[in-house]
This record gives structure tokens, C-alpha cells and sequence, in this order.
């Protein structure tokens, strides 16, 4: 006898003929997948937009069951602002993208994405911000950048993005039959974009081939995230508007899905459930094939997938690759290879990596991004990877899990069994316990012995052992280590956390870092991110990757680390305290003073409660308040309170205290900045006397101090003096410090500034095209000193007319300084300004477009008043007026003079701020 065929999910009768959800229940889930209107399937199709263009879905075909969404109020040729819709390119389950034009201040063709007419309800327009808020927090070249946002004229909102011309990652490398380590190559890429989302807080929660283009650029491929539709944010808002994950309402597409994200509550997603849709990207690229059939997922109920997601183990990729059965020769000639080769490429690490980052149990994934393209880049170079086989053990912990039942019944009859043998086991055991515990400590001790004896024999017997360096005796120890202690993971680790702290002492930051890096990997997979060796090994990375000229790397490490210390440790103990700091630290550094200072007030009075207002450690906190009080303009505060601090050091310390000495440099800095520099100098001169005396002539006080000094007596017309400083300056670094360590590059870049003001040209270029000689041969692409000594040779040039040089000099710092230390960085946004002005003494109108860029960046993250505000300010209205654009120019001029009556006054009224400490 036949029944009526009912809805999975809500119980609602469904028509005979019909499989599924019935239509209420398919439309909410197409709304929540963010997928297009179907009528028979709950997956959002993961190809691209049919013409490859935007950072969009395709358009779905609307299913006559669904409700309609009325009529659309624009159209190719309707203008939104200052753009003109030219055609729709996407749709998606809330948003329609067009091909736009944008008319000003350039043209450009762009990616406009906007609210379908009735698609405006509160939780679509709160999801529709969340995208544009994600994308705003993000630059990365790897993710499409939202250029601009707002609302029409009805009142929907709509943003802007680049537009994305590419095919989606799987067909790309499918039509280019791109080979296994290609296609890796390729995914790599898209960790590390995915590993800056997540350091900005966001996650994408719908990872999938079709929300990752690739575009060509000079010949290669560059792949962009796109879609933040569903992306969540942890730990800040992105919008004020409250956005809930609704219960029961799956967010993110089915095939791949995290488990987690298949409980439905939506209340415990975190990075990981990205990693986990990573993996199963890998899996596809790899294989040509998802973990879990598309088509099976699409047929099933709601429920059912939900159960496959959460507890149906998936094949090994390389098992997956022989149930292909006729489609495993295409498979393997899409990547360039046979079909027994391609299984073998696959079979052992790539099996082991994709398994891992599809575990059910979240812990066991990789903890980052870029975790799993460290591991992937481990196996391309053929070193041992993190990921490892699941030992029998676990295999069969899961078994039992699975068969609780049975296992339970089991259990009690071989109990009591169990029980009676391991009685009479256990005196044997504890017999043989000391004896085996005495036997590893022996190995131990004597793996040690042996390691410490080749570390202080001679590399080359040939050299006498006075002329070995410490450096080679550490490199020798480093290759040791991997060759004897194989297979002592633990020892081994203990050992490089050991040389990499000794590096690190030696200034050597890169060769800490190698060794830091790995220690950290090895406790996040063996112990865990919470485990005090973990911690320790995070700490540490984070101060070489600061010292290493790697800030943004620094940065994301700290923004990590810190939470997970005051949730292990307390928010009282000295490492969360520390860590606390060094975030605000590099929050200053990176232009985020708004997430600095409220951090460095909780710290400074903390450290005041637990420690006294005389600590070391107080004082260090009432410093870093000091210098964010002058990033953000508030100097008189500041002022007062970095005056406080040098009299307190001076008490407490003594007046040759290095702190002390640092102290009296930053109250010079300050006096400078209010324009007070006849009173900065004879302090700033004060303590280059006192650092010449007390401090060795390679550290970096001492070049710090130098190279003020030096700039104050050029503000005030002694360039000569200033030219003698900064040649001292790196004559000491060519002493002490290798040719491509940041204080040399930053030395050179000074000195040949010097040598331009006091009309020596064309040694100034010497020593820039030196300077580029240098960084072309070591490359050091993560160091931002040399992108800013990139800027100076790309200025010698434009001062001798070599603009065309100039302009590929200025935009590869530009790019450089963006992969380094982000978008909002001081000297980025002084790249922003060196190539614009490069690029408007050439005539090119970009100049106007990037400049206008820069200054509003500066608005947002400099105080008023700040130099290269007033910069920014000055050369926009420059290109105006070289183009004849008089009425554009002229109130930026007035805001310049306002600006600059402004600081006039005030360091008139700073003048009579409170009188700082005598010069001893």
C-alpha cells in the first residue's frame, strides 16, 4: 500500500513524485547555503560565473516553486554613484553582481555587487555587510579587495570589488593539465590567503572551488578568494546590525562541509572548519573527486547528510583514486602523468595531509593555514611531514566509538578475564619499569654527550679551530642534529628550541626562525596549542619574527598566543602580561593604535597593581603608553607621561641604564615632534654620549640614537653634522652586521639621503644602485628595510630623471611592503605617496586615483597634523593642478594651510607644556 511521501524536515506532505525537502524547506536552505533558487537540489554549484567574470556565483536556474522576487530596479545602463552598470555577470541566493564601469576619479571596469529587490529583509542585509565588512578588514593578493560600498537610491546597500576575471581553481588546473606539484604549488597560495583572513578574524566558511578563481598574471597563475557571504567573525564585530546563525540552518555548502558546521547550532565554528573545506579541496585536486559524491549529498535528506558529514570516514585519496575505474586514465592525463604514477605521487604524505585535514575531531587538524602549506612544502622538498599515519590505537579507539553497543557486551564477559591476568602482570611490570626508565635516561644523556661533542669539533679539520665562528659551529650543530637524532623527535626539538634561542641571542633572527618554526610545528602536533612548551615555542617565534624584520608574521603569531596565554595561564601572570605588551607593541607598528592603547592601559595597570609604579617592567609599560599617545596625536599626554617616565628610570635604574638612555632618546623624539628641537638636540646629543660609552658598538640603541640625532641636525640646517653621523652609523654596521641585516640596509638608504642634501648626487646614487646590488643577490623579500631602500634608489632615480626605473622600483616596494607589513603601515602608505609622485612627474593619471587612495588611508589611520598627511595632501593637489583640475586643488590647499596653522600653534602652547627633565 502507497503513502504520501513526506518532508524530511518539517513533516509537510510532499507531491508523489517529488524527492527531498519540500518547497518552503528548500528555499530557506537555499537561502542559508547562499546558493541559487533550485528546485531539486540543496548544493550551490561550485563552477564560476559563465563568462568568468566577478567575484560572484553563478546564476541558478529559478525554480517554479519558489516565490518570486519581483522586479529589478537596475539594469545595464542604470549609474549607481560614480559607476555604470554595463552587465549582470552572477547571482547568488541574496546578491546580483554586474560588470561595472567606474567613472572617477579613473575609469576602470569593476565587480558591483547588490541586494536583490526583495531579498532586503534584516538578517539578509546584516549577512550582505558581513561580506563587505570581511573583505574591508582583508589585503592580500590572493583575496579580491573590496574597493568601495554604500546604498542606492531605494536604499539597498551594494559594494564594490575588483573584478576577478578567472575559472575556478579545478577547472584551471584541469584545463592547463597541470602536474601534482603544480596544482600544490597553486593551494599553497590559497593557505597563506586563508591563513590571513583568519589573522583578521574572519572565517570563510565556504571554501570551495567555486568561491576560489585563478586569474593569469605575466604568465602565471594567481588565485583569489572571493564570496565572504557567509563568513563569520571571531572575536569583533563586523557589523552593528546582529547577524545569528539561525538554528537549524545549515551555513556553507554540503560537499565541503566541516562536521562541525553540520551540527547546525552554528555556535562552535572556529579556523578550523576552513581547514577542514581546504582539505577537501586538496582531495579534489588531487583526485578530481570530492570526499563525499556531490550528487549523493544533493539526492539525500537533510539529515542524511548531515550524518555522512559528521560520522561516515571518507577514502584515502590515493584509495579513492583506484575506485575511479575508466576515469582514472583521464584523471591522471589531466595532471600530466600515468595513472600508476599519479597513485603512487598520492599514496603516503598527500594521504596522510588531506586525512588530517579532513579529521572529525577538529583537534587533530592542523592548527593554521599555514600549518598545512608548511607541511605540504615539507613534502615537496622531501623532508618528513607533521602529518602521520593514525596509529592502531586510534583507529581503533574510533571502531569502538562506532560500535559502543557491542563493544559494552564484549567488555563485561572479557572483564573479568582482563582482570585476573593483569594482577599477575603487574609486579612483573613494576619490576621492569626502573630498569627501562634508567636505560632511556642513559640513551639520553649519552645522545646528548655525543651531540655536544661534534658541535665543538672543527667543520673542516683542514682550519685552525681559533678562526671557527660561532655561527658555523651552530650551522654544523643544526645538521647534526637531523642526521643523529632522527629518531628522537622529542630530544631533537628540545635540543633545536635550544640553538634557536642561542641564535636569536646572536642577532642571527633568520636562522632562529628556521629552527623556532620547527619546534613550534612539533608541540602543536604532539601536545597541543595550549601546552606550556607550545606557548613557550610561540612566545619566542614571535620576538625572532619581530627582530627579523617578518612584523606582520610577528603580529599574527601575538594575536594567537596571547588569548591562549591568559586562558592557560591567567590574565595576571607575567608571560600573558608580556605577550599582552608585545601585541600592542606591534599594533603601534602596524598603524592599529585604536587596538593598541586600550591594551597598554590594562597592562600598565596591571603591571602598577602586581609589580609597584617603580618595576622595571612598569616603566617598560608606561614607555609603550608613551609612544602610542604619540602615534595618535595626543603629545602633551604623552609628553608628560614619557617625562615621567625618564626621571623614574634615571631614580631607579641609574642614569646609564640602557632603559634610561632609551628613555631620554624617546623624550627627544618627543620634544620633535612638538617642534621643540633646539631643546631636543642637547638631549638627544646627551644620550649618543652616554650610549657611546656604556653600550657595545653594535647595538641598536646606539644606531637608533645615531640616526635621530643626525635628523635633527638636519631639520635645523646642519647637514654637514648629520652627514658625519649617519656615515658613523654604518660604518658600524659594516663592522658588526652582514650586508643584508635590516640596520645596514637602513644605514645605506640614510646616508645616501644625506649625501642628496648636501648636494652630493651622484654618491647618494652610488651608494643606493650599492644597496640595490646587495638585496638583488640575498632577496630578502620579507624585510621591510628593504623595500625602504628600494624607494630611496627609485628617488635617486627620479631626481636624475630615470622615471620609467623609478616607477617598477617604487611599485615593487609598494607590493613588498603591503606582503609585509599590511595595508595601513606607515611605510606603506609612504610607498603609496613615492609612487604617486613618481608617477605624476611622468604625466600618468593613475597618480591622482592612488594618491586619493593614500590620503584616505592616512586620514583614517594618522593624526591630524602628521607629516605625510600633510605630504599625501600637498602632492594630490599637485596632480590636480597639473591637469588643470584648479577647483579639485583648491580645497585641499586650504586644508593643507589649516593643517599647518594648527601645528603651529600647538607647538606654541606645547612650548609652555610642563618643562622635562635636566639634562644630567
Amino acid at each position: 500500500m502507497s503513502t504520501t511521501p513526506t518532508c524530511p524536515d518539517c513533516g509537510a506532505p510532499l507531491d508523489p513524485a517529488a524527492r527531498g525537502l519540500c518547497p518552503r524547506c528548500l528555499a530557506e536552505l537555499a537561502i542559508a547555503l547562499d546558493a541559487p533558487e533550485s528546485g531539486a537540489n540543496v548544493e550551490m554549484p561550485s563552477g564560476p560565473a559563465g563568462n568568468g567574470d566577478a567575484a560572484a556565483q553563478p546564476r541558478g536556474q529559478a525554480g517554479g516553486e519558489l516565490p518570486a522576487l519581483g522586479g529589478l530596479t537596475e539594469r545595464p545602463g542604470s549609474v549607481i554613484g560614480r559607476y555604470k552598470l554595463l552587465e549582470e555577470i552572477g547571482e547568488g541566493g541574496f546578491g546580483v553582481v554586474y560588470l561595472a564601469e567606474q567613472v572617477e576619479p579613473v575609469r576602470r571596469q569593476v565587480a558591483l555587487k547588490i541586494i536583490k529587490p526583495g531579498m532586503d529583509t534584516r538578517e539578509v542585509v546584516a549577512r550582505f555587510e558581513v561580506e563587505r565588512q570581511a573583505l574591508a578588514l582583508m589585503d592580500h593578493p590572493n583575496i579580491a579587495k573590496v574597493l568601495d560600498g554604500g546604498t542606492t537610491e531605494t536604499g539597498r546597500p551594494y559594494f564594490v570589488m575588483e573584478l576577478v576575471r578567472g575559472i575556478s581553481i579545478t577547472e584551471y588546473c584541469d584545463q592547463e593539465a597541470l602536474s601534482t606539484i603544480e596544482r600544490l604549488q597553486i593551494f599553497m597560495e590559497v593557505c597563506h590567503a586563508v591563513q590571513h583572513a583568519h589573522q583578521k578574524g574572519i572565517i570563510h566558511r565556504d571554501l570551495k572551488p567555486g568561491n576560489i578563481l585563478v586569474t593569469q598574471s605575466d604568465g602565471n597563475p594567481v588565485p583569489k578568494i572571493i564570496d565572504f557571504g557567509v563568513a563569520k567573525a571571531l572575536g569583533h564585530k563586523l557589523t552593528e546590525k546582529t547577524l545569528f546563525t539561525v538554528f537549524q540552518r545549515i551555513m556553507g555548502t554540503p560537499a565541503y562541509m566541516s562536521p562541525e558546521q553540520a551540527e547546525l547550532s552554528g555556535l562552535d565554528i572556529d579556523t578550523r572548519s576552513d581547514i577542514y573545506s581546504l582539505g577537501v579541496l586538496l582531495y579534489e585536486l588531487l583526485t578530481g573527486v570530492t570526499p563525499f559524491d556531490a550528487e549523493t549529498l544533493g539526492r539525500a535528506a537533510l539529515d542524511e547528510v548531515r550524518r555522512i558529514i559528521r560520522d561516515t570516514d571518507p577514502p584515502k585519496p590515493s584509495t579513492r583514486l583506484q575506485t575511479l575505474g575508466g576515469r582514472l586514465p583521464e584523471v591522471a592525463k589531466r595532471r600530466h602523468t600515468e595513472p600508476v604514477t599519479l597513485s603512487r605521487m598520492v599514496r603516503g604524505d598527500l594521504d596522510w595531509i588531506v586525512m588530517k585535514c579532513l579529521e572529525k575531531d577538529r583537534v587533530r587538524r592542523y592548527d593554521t593555514a599555514d600549518g598545512l602549506a608548511a607541511d605540504l612544502k615539507r613534502h615537496l622538498c622531501h623532508e618528513p611531514v607533521l602529518a602521520v599515519s593514525p596509529s592502531s590505537l586510534y583507529r581503533a579507539g574510533k571502531f569502538i566509538r562506532r560500535h559502543r553497543l557491542a563493544f559494552a557486551a564484549a567488555s563485561a564477559v572479557a572483564g573479568a578475564l582482563v582482570i585476573g591476568a593483569l594482577v599477575a602482570t603487574w609486579q612483573a611490570v613494576r619490576a621492569t619499569r626502573a630498569e627501562r626508565l634508567a636505560t632511556e635516561r642513559f640513551q639520553e644523556s649519552a645522545a646528548i654527550t655525543k651531540f655536544l661533542t661534534g658541535v665543538f669539533q672543527s667543520p673542516d679539520p683542514a682550519r685552525d679551530g681559533r678562526t671557527i665562528t660561532v655561527a658555523e659551529a651552530l650551522d654544523k650543530a643544526v645538521k647534526d642534529l637531523d642526521s643523529n637524532l632522527a629518531g628522537q623527535p622529542a630530544l631533537r626539538t628540545e635540543l633545536l628550541s635550544v640553538l634557536g634561542e642561542t641564535y636569536y641571542g646572536l642577532a642571527l633572527y633568520t636562522n632562529a626562525i628556521s629552527l623556532q618554526e620547527r619546534v613550534r610545528e612539533y608541540c602543536l602536533a604532539t601536545a597541543g596549542p595550549e601546552a606550556p612548551d607550545t606557548l613557550n615555542a610561540m612566545v619566542y617565534l614571535a620576538a625572532s619574527y619581530e627582530m627579523g624584520g617578518r612584523p606582520a608574521d610577528a603580529l599574527g603569531l601575538l594575536e594567537r598566543v596571547a588569548p591562549l596565554l591568559r586562558k592557560v595561564r591567567g590574565l595576571e601572570h607575567p608571560d600573558t602580561l608580556q605577550a599582552m605588551g608585545n601585541l600592542a607593541a606591534q599594533y603601534t607598528r602596524s598603524g592599529r593604535w585604536a587596538e593598541a592603547l586600550p591594551i597598554e592601559e590594562q597592562v600598565l595597570a596591571l603591571r602598577r597593581k602586581l609589580l609597584g609604579p617603580k618595576n622595571r617592567d612598569t616603566l617598560t609599560a608606561m614607555g609603550n603608553l608613551a609612544g602610542t599617545y604619540r602615534m595618535i596625536g595626543s603629545l602633551d599626554k604623552g609628553l608628560q607621561v614619557q617625562a615621567e617616565v625618564l626621571s623614574l628610570r634615571r631614580e631607579v635604574l641609574g642614569p646609564k641604564d640602557p632603559d634610561t638612555l632609551a628613555a631620554m632618546t624617546d623624550l627627544a623624539g618627543y620634544l620633535d615632534a612638538l617642534g621643540r628641537v633646539e631643546e631636543a638636540i642637547p638631549l638627544q646629543e646627551r644620550s649618543v654620549e652616554l650610549k657611546r660609552e656604556v653600550l657595545p658598538p653594535n647595538h641598536r640603541f646606539l644606531g637608533i640614537a645615531l640616526e635621530n640625532l643626525a635628523s635633527m641636525y638636519e631639520q635645523v640646517g646642519r647637514a654637514t653634522q648629520g652627514l658625519k653621523l649617519r656615515e658613523e652609523q654604518l660604518e658600524l654596521c659594516r663592522r658588526f652586521k652582514s650586508p643584508d641585516d635590516p640596520e645596514t640596509l637602513w644605514a645605506m638608504a640614510n646616508l645616501a639621503s644625506a649625501f642628496e642634501a648636501v648636494g652630493r648626487p651622484g654618491e647618494a646614487l652610488m651608494l643606493r644602485e650599492e644597496w640595490l646590488s646587495v638585496w638583488g643577490k640575498v632577496r630578502r623579500e620579507d624585510n621591510p628595510a628593504a623595500w625602504n631602500g628600494m624607494i630611496g634608489v627609485a628617488a635617486s632615480y627620479r631626481a636624475t630623471n630615470r622615471l620609467e626605473e623609478a616607477i617598477a622600483l617604487n611599485r615593487s616596494a609598494l607590493e613588498g611592503f603591503k606582503r609585509t607589513t599590511g595595508a595601513t603601515n606607515e611605510y606603506t602608505l609612504n610607498a603609496m605617496t613615492e609612487l604617486a609622485i613618481t608617477l605624476r612627474m611622468a604625466g600618468n593619471t593613475e597618480a591622482i586615483s592612488l594618491e586619493t587612495d593614500a590620503l584616505r588611508l592616512k586620514r583614517q589611520y594618522l593624526r591630524k597634523g602628521h607629516p605625510m598627511l600633510l605630504e599625501s595632501l600637498d602632492n594630490l593637489a599637485q596632480c590636480y593642478e597639473q591637469c588643470n583640475r584648479i577647483p579639485d586643488a583648491e580645497p585641499l590647499r586650504r586644508e593643507l594651510a589649516e593643517l599647518k596653522a594648527n601645528a603651529k600653534s600647538k607647538q606654541r602652547r606645547a612650548g609652555e607644556s610642563p618643562t622635562v627633565p635636566a639634562v644630567p
